[in-house]
């Protein structure tokens, strides 16, 4: 059987404008299922074209602020789906103003799992996107990925530490705000804290790796007494040796402490020069 998709998008769409969308009160579970349909085709690039060319970005844009939780979540998610990789769906939502939109989300929204989908969705606008990185910066974004860091909640801080590897990994001046903005002592924060989890730690171990091998200053933060950084990531390192499922943070960590050993000597041989 045939299936008009871009029929269905834009009966979807349609559903999505009712005006259940921005009140509280009404029952939203058909447009639930609208963006479950949307869901259906957009990670094909022809079908998120098609959702484009029927004015379906600025459609999602409006769930962002609606009441409805599922309908905020949703869309966010959306958003991250259609813009995947897809240059022509990133430049277009961008064009919406849609970063400091997703990144309030992080900030404000009262429900984890919309905060975790804008997340993601602003990781999607700026992987291999130079407009979206262009407005990453603009709206301060590493300052929205620090107080994510700083929130507690798990998935947050895995995202934001994927962003944050993948943001700073080619840019120098990135990496200079980043330290400059003592990202390199909140990651240490989180590894010296039996409150995370394994994958928490393990994104921020390779984030740090990231940082202290690329660029001087990150390496000399690590190198900082009052940071205790070697003693913790010796601790942490006691504890996972030898476990095959950790053995990645594991190699991350070895390779921290190989650099802060030769850091530690190269100023030694500066001082005795």
């Amino acid at each position: 059987m045939t299936v008009d998709v871009v029929k269905r998008l834009a009966e979807a769409l349609k559903s999505l404008c009712n005006e259940a969308v921005t009140m509280p009160s009404e029952n939203v579970a058909e447009q639930e299922r609208a963006m479950e349909i949307i869901e259906e085709y957009v990670d094909d690039l022809n079908h998120a074209e098609d959702l484009q060319k029927l004015g379906g970005f600025p459609v999602l844009m409006k769930c962002l602020d609606s009441p409805h939780t599922s309908l905020r979540t949703g869309a966010a998610s959306l958003i991250g789906d259609i813009c995947q990789n897809y240059l022509n769906c990133q430049e277009s939502m961008l064009s919406l103003n849609i970063m400091p939109v997703l990144l309030d989300m992080i900030d404000t929204d009262e429900d984890d799992q919309a905060k975790i989908k804008a997340m993601y969705a602003v990781s999607c606008l700026i992987r291999h996107c130079p407009k979206g990185q262009e407005e990453f910066v603009k709206a301060d974004g590493l300052s929205y990925l620090m107080r994510a860091m700083q929130s507690g909640v798990e998935k947050l801080i895995v995202k934001s530490a994927f962003i944050l590897t993948n943001f700073v990994r080619k840019n120098d001046s990135h990496k200079a705000t980043a330290v400059s903005m003592g990202f390199v002592e909140q990651l240490l924060t989180i590894l010296s804290s039996d409150k995370f989890d394994n994958i928490s730690r393990e994104h921020c171990t390779a984030a740090l790796l990231n940082l202290a091998a690329s660029y001087p200053p990150a390496l000399a933060e690590c190198l900082r007494p009052e940071l205790n950084a070697s003693e913790i990531l010796t601790s942490r390192l006691d504890s996972i040796k030898g476990k095959e499922e950790l053995q990645e943070e594991e190699g991350y960590i070895q390779e921290i402490l190989v650099l802060m050993r030769r850091g530690i000597g190269d100023c030694e041989e500066n001082t005795n020069r």
